[in-house]
């Protein structure tokens, strides 16, 4: 009773959620170190990332072998341990931090899941008062916030903390089917997202990272 008490504690005080740590094993089981990376999947997010850099302040240079996995909403919901990235191409929060993300998953020889969170995220307005949707999510976007509500941040243009929203981007590690720990957007000191990372940020972003696999206890 009081370990989990901890735990909960914990998660609400720190930046970025954990829950009670994992173990070895399952950490190993997260990095899913023997998943196929797709050569297509990988060619395919660096033209998608790449192709943008002629209209975006943020350039990006995605390696020939990324270890990217496209993936959908329900692919998702299936995972029962992996990394999980959600975001979109033109979005300059991600184009930051795609860089340290993917020399992260390089290093730990770990696989990330992606989807593209654009087209199927819902939208919502505050009119005199209320909450109003202005467009729908998908039934697989809706299934995404009801599976991960606890571990998701508030819809901050609402200021109402109970309604939550997949940003981007936003880290999901995923152990046993459930969201242990999280990385959302990049690093507190990006205040602009169309000036890139310096070095120092994208190094403190990755060990953001990197952080899930040091923690052993």
């Amino acid at each position: 009773m009081k370990i989990g008490f901890l735990c909960s504690m914990a998660a609400m005080i720190v930046w970025s959620l954990s829950a009670c740590q994992p173990t070895s094993s399952a950490k190993d089981a997260v990095r899913n170190r023997d998943v196929q990376i797709s050569i297509d999947d990988s060619k395919r997010f660096k033209q998608e990332l790449e192709r943008l850099n002629d209209s975006s302040k943020v350039q990006v240079h995605i390696s020939d072998s990324a270890r990217i996995i496209y993936a959908t909403a329900d692919d998702v919901l299936s995972v029962k341990n992996g990394i999980v990235l959600f975001g979109w191409p033109r979005c300059p929060w991600f184009r930051n931090a795609i860089e340290p993300l993917l020399s992260f998953a390089e290093e730990e020889q770990a696989a990330i899941y992606y989807v593209n969170i654009y087209a199927i995220r819902d939208t919502k307005e505050l009119q005199d008062g209320h909450v109003v949707t202005t467009k729908e999510g998908s039934a697989g976007y809706q299934a995404l916030l009801s599976k991960f509500h606890a571990s998701l941040n508030p819809y901050t243009a609402l200021g109402v903390d109970s309604i939550k929203r997949i940003s981007s981007p936003t880290v999901l590690f995923i152990e046993n089917g459930e969201a242990v720990y999280k990385v959302v957007s990049t690093v507190r000191s990006q205040t602009d997202p169309s000036q890139k990372l310096d070095s120092a940020q994208r190094d403190e972003l990755k060990q953001r990272y990197r952080k899930y696999f040091l923690n052993d206890k």
